[in-house]
């Protein structure tokens, strides 16, 4: 897990249907809060439709050959009154960035990679995709093989961004009590 990073350069190598469908299976079986499981996803392949969604998502840098867009399905969020339902369409928002990094996880096991993107027109994507009104797509993201070896970013000390017990503490010595 430690090898996976952002990819951005796509060879047009073809992503054979069961590569697809073990990645899908693996997204969706992604931790839910509650079990909603307050998500949908449209998979776009065809090349013309890549294209397109491309032209509505400048977030998307290269030409993958396959594109997941991420949505949050508001009718199972908005079965409950008022801040509770609030609070679980907050909930899946999570839900579903735990599905998109069970993707990625399991693109990067399969030798391919991608990125996920905010960056998007919301509007022209729900009508190029058709999705109706009680769906939201929050992510798409682009997956493919990689032209070249992706090159993994730099990261923060660990140090830097964990503490131990307490804020700013760093590892106790010792055993765990």
């Amino acid at each position: 897990m430690r090898s996976r990073s952002v990819l951005r350069d796509y060879s047009p190598e073809p992503i054979d249907s069961s590569v697809v469908d073990e990645m899908l299976e693996t997204m969706i079986s992604a931790p839910s809060a509650s079990n909603k499981q307050a998500w949908s996803f449209v998979v776009v392949q065809k090349p013309e439709n890549v294209r397109l969604l491309r032209a509505f998502s400048p977030g998307i840098i290269g030409t993958p050959t396959l594109i997941v867009v991420a949505c949050i399905d508001r009718s199972r969020t908005n079965r409950l009154p008022g801040n509770i339902s609030q609070k679980i369409y907050q909930t899946s928002k999570l839900c579903v960035g735990m599905a998109v990094e069970n993707l990625l996880l399991s693109a990067h096991a399969l030798g391919l990679g991608g990125c996920p993107v905010s960056s998007f027109r919301e509007k022209q994507v729900c009508e190029l995709l058709g999705i109706p009104d009680h769906i939201e797509p929050l992510l798409v993201v682009p997956i493919g093989y990689p032209a070249q070896a992706p090159t993994p970013s730099d990261r923060r000390d660990s140090n830097e961004v964990i503490s131990h017990e307490i804020w700013g503490q760093g590892p106790v010595a010792g055993p765990a009590e």
